[in-house]
């Protein structure tokens, strides 16, 4: 038994084929223009002013322990008063017996901590891409310009930090996406 070709179903078939075919494209279209939005926000440089102020370590003369880093006791240093600013201790209150760790500007700090991370230099230092100098000059610029946006308005920069990988992206950012003003 022969099947009879029904030129309405193969009409219909292209209909349907076209259709989907502008689907596509527009699909393609939405995806290209989110993509280059994405990157153009991901360029896109970032003014802050420059607040000599905010690297004032005398601060640090009432603190007993800070904490040691690999890389020396000036990054140590600086990485306490990172903690110092963003992270502050809610105390005890009579419904919560212990104290609540809160941190302002999450996405600034944590991406911080990706770059802090002992793993991110000592890698870094073990396959000679950079000498120990380079790294500790490299973590205090990023460490001082953390400082210095603390209490500047940084929405835009945090939505940027919040979709940020590994170290070398926050690196990359803090490097070449910051400008500090000096006034």
């Amino acid at each position: 038994m022969k099947k009879i070709i029904n030129f309405n179903d193969i009409r219909s078939l292209i209909n349907n084929f076209a259709f989907m075919k502008k689907i596509f494209l527009i699909l393609i279209s939405a995806l290209f223009t989110f993509n280059s939005i994405a990157l153009s926000s991901y360029s896109q440089k970032f003014e802050f002013d420059y607040l000599s102020s905010s690297l004032d370590e005398t601060i640090l003369k009432d603190y007993q322990y800070i904490k040691s880093h690999f890389l020396g006791d000036k990054v140590a240093r600086k990485v306490k008063l990172v903690d110092l600013a963003y992270k502050w201790e809610d105390p005890p209150t009579p419904t919560r017996s212990t104290p609540l760790i809160k941190i302002e500007k999450q996405p600034i700090y944590f991406a911080l901590k990706k770059v802090i991370s002992p793993r991110f230099y000592k890698g870094k230092i073990k396959t000679k891409s950079m000498t120990k100098e380079e790294a500790i000059d490299q973590i205090i610029e990023i460490l001082d310009i953390a400082l210095m946006i603390r209490y500047q308005e940084t929405k835009d920069f945090e939505s940027i930090l919040r979709g940020l990988d590994n170290g070398d992206e926050v690196v990359d950012i803090f490097k070449n996406q910051i400008e500090l003003i000096y006034f």
